[in-house]
């Protein structure tokens, strides 16, 4: 919110991101009606052949994204959490002079990256992580 605004923020989702998510899902179930119920990952195998490639890579990039967002709200909440007393005080760095809303939190992010790697570990494989996912 703080590099764009609510509006931008708001019509995005409205025009764009909700209408892809329905139509993803809704191919998706699609596919697995069609063939039965009995498909494994409905996202890869309805792109055979030439498509497989471009996906795979969408997929990737939109993880990228994602991780992103996941890494710029946890230091985004617990800045706000510092400034409201309900946590205790972290190391901020501001990482440009102008745009009070780039920070960076050191401790944050290894506590982050800490997390992630006793998930791989715990689970072990990602067909592990899939089924926990749902």
């Amino acid at each position: 919110l703080g590099h764009f605004g609510r509006k931008p923020i708001v019509l995005a989702w409205l025009a764009v991101v909700f209408p892809c998510l329905l139509l993803n899902y809704v191919g998706q179930g699609a596919f697995v009606l069609a063939h039965g119920g009995v498909v494994g990952h409905p996202f890869f195998e309805m792109n055979e052949g030439w498509t497989l490639i471009p996906m795979v890579v969408l997929a990737t990039a939109a993880t990228v994204i994602a991780s992103q967002a996941v890494i710029s709200g946890a230091f985004s909440l617990t800045r706000q959490a510092v400034q409201l007393n309900m946590l205790p005080r972290f190391v901020i760095q501001h990482t440009s002079e102008k745009q009070s809303g780039q920070i960076y939190l050191p401790r944050v992010n290894l506590l982050l990256a800490l997390v992630v790697m006793l998930l791989v570990v715990g689970f072990g494989e990602s067909s592990r992580l899939a089924s926990a996912y749902g």
